[in-house]
């Protein structure tokens, strides 16, 4: 009998008893790693179990720590509140205190700047005031400054016309004309005296009278009016008082007749009897039409050129006139605006070097040429 049996697990032969032994640790093998895997399955549980009480736990400390971080934020968003409330009534009052503060300042300010308008306004009212006074005293000394243009003008072409004359003026303080014509023969013997008067402002008769007594003062043989506004009734010259009126352009052209008339009544005095019905008859003579078609068409073409130089010159002092006040009163508005912003902003304002007055620019905005 064979004694030996195959292994179903190995395929060989072997003997019964080895293959019994064979089949019983086999069984014991299989039996062990299925305890083993059930005592394995068995820690795994219990580690699993372990593990999610574990995790239970944690979940647990979890909520309970999310709770507490819960009540932590909602008392962190309360003292933030009340923090941020304690900030507001801080800087509400910070506010209310600098908005008193400020109101006080402002007013302060206001009153110390109202204070430095009302000085600026006077400081304005008192400059306006003494350049209005500059102004007139410098129309009054521009018109006096004219006169003794004119004056001094009428002087140099007497001395240039007449060389065998003595011109001299009259000096300022003494009573009496502005020009006194010694007039005098070619052997330099005295004939007579012509005493001019030289005027520019407007017309008035009351300048006769005293022209009359200048001329007895004077015994002047005759005496003239050289006027720049001549009365309506007057077109180049008239005799009117004992007084010779004319304008300045036939000034000139009237004192050559005037003085031959002098040397005439001269020597009617040295060499005619019946003198006084000469001089009388020579004074008429003077006053008559004769006299005065003779003068008027003796002048006429130096008067017509005359005429046309003066009113083109007229014309072009009109426009350097209107210019000239033009640019004064602008710039004279423009340094009171300036003076006025200077006055209020004080540094702070940009010099402008245009704007400023140095010594001497007061006049020239008042129209005065300084000396």
């Amino acid at each position: 009998m064979k004694n030996t049996i195959k292994c179903k697990y190995c395929g060989k032969e072997i003997e019964i008893s080895e293959a019994l032994r064979h089949d019983f640790e086999e069984q014991f093998r299989v039996e062990e790693r299925e305890k083993g895997k059930k005592e394995a399955l068995e820690e795994i549980d219990l580690k699993v179990k372990d593990k999610e009480n574990e995790n239970q736990e944690l979940r647990d400390r979890n909520k309970e720590l999310g709770n507490q971080l819960l009540e932590l934020t909602k008392s962190i968003r309360e003292l933030k509140d009340q923090n941020d409330r304690r900030d507001i009534e801080a800087q509400k009052k910070i506010n209310e205190e600098s908005s008193k503060a400020r109101e006080e300042g402002a007013k302060q300010e206001r009153e110390k700047t109202g204070l430095e308008v009302d000085e600026l306004k006077k400081k304005l009212t008192d400059t306006e005031k003494a350049l209005i006074d500059a102004q007139a005293k410098a129309k009054q000394g521009s018109q006096q400054l004219q006169g003794e243009v004119l004056e001094l003008d009428l002087e140099t072409k007497l001395k240039k016309a007449f060389t065998y004359d003595e011109i001299s003026p009259i000096g300022k303080g003494v009573e009496g004309g502005d020009i006194i014509q010694t007039v005098k023969n070619q052997a330099g013997k005295t004939a007579g005296t012509i005493l001019w008067e030289t005027k520019r402002a407007k017309w008035s008769p009351s300048w006769l009278p005293k022209l009359r007594e200048d001329g007895r003062k004077f015994d002047a043989t005759l005496v003239v009016l050289v006027t720049i506004n001549l009365p309506k009734e007057i077109e180049n010259f008239k005799v009117m008082d004992g007084v010779i009126i004319t304008s300045y352009p036939y000034s000139l052209s009237l004192a050559g007749l005037l003085r031959r008339n002098v040397m005439s009544i001269a020597s009617a005095k040295f060499t005619a009897e019946n003198k006084d019905e000469k001089l009388e008859s020579l004074y008429q003579y003077l006053q008559s039409e004769a006299f005065r078609n003779r003068f008027e068409a003796f002048a006429e073409g130096v008067v017509e050129m005359q005429d046309d130089l003066l009113t083109e010159k007229r014309s072009m002092e009109r426009s350097w006139k209107k210019r000239e006040t033009q640019i004064n009163r602008t710039v004279n508005n423009m340094s009171k605006m300036y003076g006025e912003l200077q006055g209020i902003m004080g540094p702070a304002l940009p010099d402008i070097k245009k704007l400023s007055l140095p010594a001497g620019d007061l006049e020239r905005v008042a129209g005065i040429e300084p000396a």
